[in-house]
Order: structure tokens, then C-alpha cells, then sequence
């Protein structure tokens, strides 16, 4: 069996050694399969065929036709048949496709095969990060209407009678607590999928954070849902807010058919998905157009990474599904909120108007796991919310298509039929999408005005008796001030905004009637955003306390942008993102920051222990330095990038440092659009980089005694769109060519450093001959170990690129410096140089 599997993938790669031939094939694979990569790795496997069926008989052709594309594979593509009866294969039907293991030289095997589609790896996506978490006390659900339902009118179509009823709504999330009192009862089914997209046997309803519960009671909540009588079909599918491509097909499948039984009509009519990933992403076109084809309705997030434009995220930003934007209360669009336009330039082709709608996402009350309740802000908020309003509408009006949905949402919003790349068609309203649908929702938040009553028989009038002098009144006594609870301080009254930094203990009401929870960088104190009324027909208030480990935020400097420079020594803020990873970034750059800020001025911020970093606390620095450390995954998370775009739009100037921050964004508009820099590759080769241009002309050696001695894969990067390249690896003037691709040092943590052979990253050099030979030298069974050991660990990079270490932007109102390794990588005399030349620049 083995010798078949090897015999194929000879014949095939000494048929097509071109790119052109192996097409179908993710460019990662691809590059691994040229190499002789036999290492094994989780794929998906996409066939060709047709697809005209709708309906629930889709499915059972999906399924059939499924079979009979594995029947033709055949014993020659032997491994397929054995992943398969092993159990390791899973069958995604939805998407036409099957997951298993394999090499990435028998990936390129089967991917040039005349009915392969595709074959690319099982990527990851994730729920876009919230903006802001308030968690409420346990008594904090309000129990009437909430101002997210009354701002889309779902009470008029529940006076008309329709509240989901009926209608089944497809949950993909982090999981969900079936047991909270908004969902009792409401949870139709539930299952849990793991990495290879198989069901978890046995799993009960739970939920791995808050974020699917709280979206699943903004479908179906009694008092915070949108339609209250719909019922959910819910898949864990993102365990702690992340999971793979083949766990979301599997558990978009699962919500369309629970009972795999496709004569049954048990699957949902609408599906809400508050996931996805940047970019474009073709992987999800068929599975989403066979949900289409069914008649299912895609409700998806359109995600969190605004304000800049084309951040969209896959899978809302398809042409063909409702991407869903987050807009205030006031119905401005978030600033997270991302926006179009999206360039599908692959199988899809053209640009496109993204979002197509929005709905309310900011500060959102919802259900959180064991009775509790929060508020979050984000695009998975405003998801649900429109989700749900699908629900309201197909209880209304059943027969309704998939187009007939989207055509009354677009045509009765608040954009009054334009759309544009905010809001797209702008805030949905039910009331007027079930107008579009010939539905006349009947009751309105108002009620009737009272008839008069007729007028009585006049009776005739006394003689008016001798007027009595009028006492004079009484002054009314001021309102009674509302009082906090112990150890709290009053910080605004009801109907103002509480502002304040940083994170704080926070109440509302008065009395020892009290709803409580915490806020971050102030909060509106009204019954509106806190969602319930602790204390009718009082005067109330909302007090703040430091919360336990922290220290009062300072008072924030009176204007929020820096102060421009006058030549002296700038304030600092060094944003410590290590994260606890490796040797601390603060004991390291502290001496440095502080040498080369102004007295006073050098404040820390670590994330770690302080959570996300305040906008409020980057204003109060002429420049912020993020330090990464030795993280290599989420170096600067889309939340955190989101914030320092708006701190650089207000004139701030910002250093990152760190090894891995272009290996782990460098493919982000933050990292390209912001920064202006390219990432070339992960890792120099060599540890002396020389500077140039602006930074003067001094050599720079990392690791050296007296360092942290941490650098193992310093970036690669290049100037791109007006920034300029400030220090080089080698030499001052060094292009790729002069350097190899490879770890500067034996790297200790393992789990890191196989990432970084099974998913390198950066510009790939044209294949050479002697790698072709090293290849087929694989397939045919030669000295493979040798062969692998002498492969070099992560990819070689374009000869034609810059070999730059550090990157110098200047933004016009800010600039940027990126340097492609950590200052803690340098001894305290170098570092403290290096700072002193950077903060020079960034303040001129």
C-alpha cells in the first residue's frame, strides 16, 4: 500500500514539476510538497462536481455524489482509503470535501487529479475579538425591552404576533449553557466537533467562554432576543473563541441536517455565524453557496477590525451572504467595525460593497454561562441581532427564498436603498422588511391615543364663592442625592456618562438597590445600557472603586492628543505584550525608555496582568513602544491594532519591537497599511545588522553577552509605500540574497520551532534543480532523513528583496518605526543607542 502511495506521487510529480500543474494546491502546501515534505499535516480535500439539486434533496446529492467521488479514487490513492477506514478521515459533505492527514507530497498527488478541485490546509478561524466586556450581576436581565430590540422594531412584530415561532436558527459558536432562564427550553440540539471536524461523542451543552451564549440570547433570549420564539440548533465548533476550518463545515452541516437523515426536515432556516478570519478567503465559497442553494438564509459577522477600509473578514464578506456591520446606539457605525470594499480576485472576481447591513453592537446586554449577564460590543453582536430579525420575518412569512429575505432587509433600511462601505444598506428595520414582504406588522411601541369621551351637559355654574388668600408654597426640597455602595464613589448621575481609565469596579442605582459589574474607560448611566432598572421612580446614580490588585488610573492629560514636540525628551508608554513568554521586555527596556524620556514621563502598561491597553493611556505618550517579546501568535492582536490606529490618526508615534510580530501579522493591513512594512521573511540567518540612511551608520550584534540572548527568528522586512529601510542584516545595504533563511540559534521551545518547519512563512525563491532532485530523491524512497535534516527550517526568501532589519515610516501626522527583532535581543549600551536614535526620529 505504502509502496502504491509513493509510486503515484513520483508519476505525478515527474509528469508536472511546473506550478501551473498543481494549481488546485494551497501555495503552503505546495511549497512543502516541492521540497519532499513528509511530515503529516491535516488537509482538506475539495472534488468537482455539479450541483443543481435544492432543498433538503441537496443534501442527499452532496452526499451520494460525495461516495461516489471517494469510490472513484481507486486502490492507487491507497492512503485515502486507509485514513478513511481508520476513522481519521472525515467526510464534510456540505462543503463537497473530506478532511484527513497527510504529506504535503501526497497532497500535490491527489491534487492532480482530474476530480480534485482543491487541496488546502485545515486553517483556523476564530471569533472576532470583542471590543468591550461589561459583566452584570446575576439580577441584571432586563426584563422588558432592551434598546437594541426597540432601535430595529422587533416589539412591533411581536404585537403582530410574530416572534420566530416556528423557525429554527443554526448556532456555530464557543458553545452555549442551555440551562441560563433566557434559554431554557429553546436549545433544539447540540453538538460538539473538534479539530478534524469529528463530533465529540457524548458532549453536553456547554459553553468554553461567553461569547455563544451570549449571542445565542440575542437570537432567542425571553427578554434580550430578537425572535423569543425561535429555538436554536447549536454547534461548538470554536472552543475558547478558536477553531479550524473543518470544525466550522462540520458544524455548518450539522445545523442544516442534526439527524444526518436528509428526508427529515429538522435542520435550520437560517443560520448566524459571529466568526471568521481577514481577507478573502475562496475555502468558504462552496459550502456557503450550497447553504444558499438549500434555501438557508447566512446570517455571518462582517468582523472587528476597523476603522480601516477593506478589513472585511471571511466568510460575511461573500457576495452572496448578508455580512452584518455593528452600528451605536445613536446608529453611527462602530469604530471596530470593519469596512469594504472587498476585492475578490479568484474564483469570485470583482469588488464589492461590504457590509450589506448593520444592526446595534455596541455595549449589547445578553445572557453570560450560569444565570449571569454581560454586555459586549462587536460585529458578533450585531450578527445575532439581525440573525434573529431573519427569524421574525420567516415566522411572518415562511415561504419567503433566500433573495426575498435579503431584498426586503436591503430595500427597508436606514440608507433608504444606497448602500455604501460602513453600514452598507444601513440599520435593519423589521417593521419595514416585513412591509417589503407584503406583512403588516401590526403593533407599534406606542400605544393608541385614549378616545375622548363626549363632552357632558354643561351644568350651570355656581356664583364663584370669595377667593381665600393663597398660602404662600412650600419650597420642594431638592432631589434626594443617590447613595453608593460601601467603598464606592459617586461618578455621574442617571442620564450623564461616567468617564474614567483603565478598568473599574462599577454600580448602578441607589439605596442598596444595585446592579454591578465592571467598566472599562467609562460608561453611559442609563437603565438603556445597563438593561434593567434596579430602582424604579428613583433618582439613581453610577459609582466607580478601583478594582482589587490595581492602582488608580492617573487623571488622563486634558488634551487626548500628544502635545507636538518641542525637542526635549518625549513621554513614553511601553506597552509590555510578552505576555509572560520568555525574559521580560520591561526589565529589559526599562533602564532605555527611561534614560531616553522625559523625567517623569516613562509609564508601563502590561498587558498580561492589566488586560487590553486604553486608548485614553496611549494619549497621554508623544510616542508608544509595543514589545512582544518571544510571542509568535496573536503579537498584536486586531483589537489592540484597531486601537493604535486610532492613536496614530490623533498624532501619536509608535516603535514595535519584537522577533515574530511579521511571521504572526505580516500580512495585516495594520502591519502593511499602518506601519508601511513588508515581511520578507521570518528569520535573518544572521545576528548583526548595520544601521543607515536617518539612523546614522552603526553595527548591531544580537545576542551578545549581557543581552537577553532570546533572538531566534529576527524578521526579515522591507520598505513599502513611501517608508524607508533604517538598518540592514549583514550590511547597511543588503539584499536577500546575501542572507539565508534560517534560525539564528538552536531554538529551546519545540512547539515553536516545529510551527515554524510545518507553516513557514515570507516570499519563497524559485525552486532550484537540486531541490527538484531532493524531491523526487524523497518520493522514490532515498536517503529521506538526511535529505530532511539538511532542508533548511524555515523558507528561503526573493534575492531581490531588502534585507532590512528596522523600517522608518513617516505618516505625515505620525510616524512609525518597525523594527524586526526585540530590543531585549541587544545589550543595555547598544539598546539604549538604538532608542535614543529611534525616539529622535519619531519625535522630529
Amino acid at each position: 500500500m505504502k509502496r502504491n502511495v509513493f509510486l503515484l506521487g513520483a508519476a505525478l510529480t515527474l509528469g508536472g514539476l511546473s506550478e501551473a500543474s498543481a494549481g488546485r494546491l494551497s501555495p503552503t502546501l505546495l511549497q512543502r510538497a516541492q521540497k519532499g515534505d513528509q511530515t503529516q499535516v491535516g488537509v482538506i480535500v475539495r472534488f468537482q462536481f455539479a450541483n443543481d439539486e435544492r432543498g433538503r434533496a441537496q443534501f442527499k446529492n452532496l452526499r451520494q455524489q460525495l461516495n461516489t467521488k471517494l469510490a472513484q479514487l481507486g486502490p492507487v490513492a491507497g492512503f485515502v482509503g486507509q485514513a478513511l477506514n481508520s476513522g481519521k478521515a472525515t467526510q464534510l459533505w456540505l462543503d463537497q470535501s473530506i478532511y484527513l492527514p497527510m504529506t504535503p507530497v501526497q497532497a500535490r498527488a491527489l491534487a492532480l487529479l482530474p476530480f480534485v478541485s482543491d487541496v488546502f490546509e485545515n486553517f483556523k478561524v476564530e471569533i472576532p475579538k470583542p471590543q468591550r466586556a461589561v459583566a452584570l450581576s446575576a439580577a441584571a436581565a432586563a426584563p422588558g425591552e432592551a434598546w437594541h430590540l426597540a432601535k430595529i422594531g422587533a416589539p412591533q412584530a411581536w404585537a403582530a404576533g410574530f416572534k420566530g415561532q416556528g423557525i429554527k436558527i443554526g448556532h456555530l459558536d464557543s458553545g452555549i449553557d442551555a440551562s441560563h432562564p433566557q434559554l431554557n427550553g429553546k436549545v433544539r440540539a447540540f453538538a460538539e466537533f473538534n479539530a478534524a471536524g469529528d463530533r465529540v461523542q457524548g458532549a453536553a451543552t456547554r459553553d468554553t467562554t461567553n461569547h455563544g451564549t451570549h449571542t445565542a440570547g440575542l437570537l432567542v433570549g425571553d427578554t434580550v432576543g430578537v425572535a423569543p420564539g425561535a429555538t436554536v440548533i447549536s454547534a461548538l465548533v470554536l472552543p475558547n473563541n478558536e477553531g479550524t476550518f473543518a470544525q466550522v463545515i462540520a458544524g455548518m452541516q450539522y445545523v442544516l441536517d442534526p439527524d444526518n437523515n436528509a428526508d427529515t426536515d429538522d435542520g435550520a432556516d437560517v443560520v448566524n455565524m459571529s466568526l471568521g478570519i481577514p481577507g478573502t478567503y475562496d475555502e468558504f465559497i462552496v459550502p456557503v453557496q450550497n447553504m444558499i442553494q438549500a434555501g438557508v438564509v447566512p446570517v455571518f459577522a462582517i468582523g472587528n477590525f476597523g476603522p480601516t477600509a477593506g478589513s472585511t473578514g471571511s466568510p460575511g464578506n461573500l457576495p452572496d451572504a448578508i455580512g452584518v456591520g455593528a452600528v451605536d446606539q445613536s446608529g453611527n457605525v462602530a469604530s471596530f467595525s470593519s469596512r469594504g470594499p472587498v476585492n475578490w480576485n479568484s474564483t469570485i472576481k470583482g469588488v464589492f460593497v461590504k457590509p450589506d447591513i448593520a444592526a446595534p453592537g455596541v455595549e449589547i446586554t445578553s445572557a453570560f454561562p450560569d444565570g449571569k449577564y454581560g454586555a459586549l460590543s462587536g460585529s458578533s453582536q450585531a450578527s445575532p441581532i439581525a440573525a434573529g430579525a431573519v427569524a421574525l420575518l420567516l415566522s411572518a412569512k415562511p415561504t419567503s427564498s433566500v433573495d426575498a429575505i435579503k431584498n426586503a432587509l436591503y430595500t427597508s433600511a436606514s440608507n433608504a436603498g444606497s448602500k455604501n462601505n460602513n453600514v452598507g444598506y444601513g440599520q435593519i428595520s423589521v417593521p419595514g422588511a416585513l412591509g417589503k414582504l407584503g406583512v403588516t406588522a401590526g403593533g407599534t411601541p406606542a400605544p393608541a391615543p385614549t378616545p375622548t369621551p363626549p363632552a357632558p351637559t354643561p351644568t350651570p355654574t355656581p356664583p364663584a364663592p370669595t377667593p381665600t388668600p393663597t398660602p404662600t408654597p412650600t419650597p420642594t426640597p431638592p432631589a434626594a442625592q443617590p447613595t453608593g455602595p460601601a467603598g464606592y464613589s459617586l461618578c455621574a448621575l442617571e442620564g450623564s456618562k461616567c468617564n474614567f481609565s483603565g478598568q473599574k469596579d462599577a454600580a448602578f442605582g441607589t439605596d442598596g438597590k444595585y446592579l454591578t459589574g465592571v467598566g472599562t474607560d467609562g460608561f453611559n448611566c442609563t437603565v438603556a445600557d445597563w438593561g434593567r432598572d434596579p430602582a424604579p421612580n428613583q433618582r439613581k446614580g453610577c459609582f466607580i472603586k478601583d478594582r482589587p490588585g490595581t492602582a488608580p488610573a492617573p487623571t488622563p492629560a486634558p488634551a487626548p492628543t500628544p502635545a507636538p514636540s518641542t525637542g526635549k525628551k518625549p513621554r513614553v508608554l511601553l506597552v509590555d505584550d510578552d505576555m509572560g513568554q520568555g525574559a521580560d521586555v520591561t526589565a529589559a527596556l526599562r533602564d532605555a525608555v527611561k534614560a531616553n524620556a522625559v523625567s517623569g514621563g516613562a509609564f508601563v502598561w502590561n498587558t498580561q496582568s492589566q488586560g487590553a491597553v486604553p486608548l485614553s493611556e496611549m494619549q497621554r505618550a508623544d510616542i508608544v513602544v509595543w514589545a512582544t517579546g518571544e510571542q509568535y501568535q496573536n503579537t498584536i492582536t486586531a483589537a489592540d491594532q484597531n486601537t493604535l490606529r486610532q492613536y496614530v490618526a490623533g498624532g501619536g508615534n509608535l516603535l514595535v519591537t519584537g522577533q515574530d510580530i511579521g511571521y504572526d501579522i505580516g500580512t495585516s493591513a495594520f502591519y502593511t497599511g499602518t506601519l508601511k512594512t513588508r515581511f520578507v521573511a521570518d528569520s535573518s540567518g544572521q545576528a548583526k545588522f548595520v544601521t543607515r540612511g536617518a539612523f546614522g551608520n552603526t553595527a548591531f550584534t544580537l545576542n551578545a553577552q549581557g543581552s537577553a540572548g532570546n533572538q531566534y527568528y529576527p524578521d526579515v522586512i522591507a520598505d513599502q509605500g513611501g517608508s524607508s529601510v533604517v538598518a540592514s542584516w549583514g550590511t547597511a545595504n543588503a539584499t536577500a540574497g546575501t542572507i539565508t533563511a534560517q534560525s539564528i540559534r538552536v531554538d529551546p521551545n519545540k512547539t515553536r520551532a516545529a510551527q515554524k518547519v510545518q507553516e513557514p512563512r515570507g516570499l519563497v525563491e524559485q525552486i532550484a534543480v537540486n531541490i527538484i532532485n531532493n524531491v523526487l530523491g524523497q518520493i522514490l524512497g532515498g536517503n529521506t532523513q538526511a535529505q530532511t535534516q539538511n532542508r533548511p527550517r524555515v523558507t528561503a526568501q526573493n534575492a531581490g528583496e531588502n534585507a532590512g532589519a528596522i523600517v522608518a515610516n513617516d505618516g505625515g501626522n505620525y510616524r512609525t518605526v518597525t523594527m524586526g527583532f526585540g530590543l531585549e535581543g541587544l545589550t543595555p549600551n547598544s539598546r539604549n543607542i538604538l532608542v535614543k536614535t529611534a525616539f529622535e526620529w519619531l519625535m522630529k
